[in-house]
């Protein structure tokens, strides 16, 4: 039986994982703050942004 391997953060990280993580956080703080509809649109904003800096830093 093979041995698991342990892959790094950087493996997993792409745009999607940063779009989904930070909508995450985006419906988080939008339910916390009665407001999840924008809160959610400023969480992808920034998911978006940070995935595609990270895919730029990457290459």
């Amino acid at each position: 039986m093979p041995k698991n391997k342990k892959y790094p953060i950087a493996a997993y990280w792409n745009l999607g994982t940063a779009i989904g993580l930070c909508a995450a956080v985006g419906i988080f703080l939008g339910a916390l703050l009665n407001n999840l509809v924008l809160w959610l649109g400023i969480g992808a904003g920034i998911g978006v942004i940070l995935g595609a800096v990270t895919q730029k830093l990457r290459q």
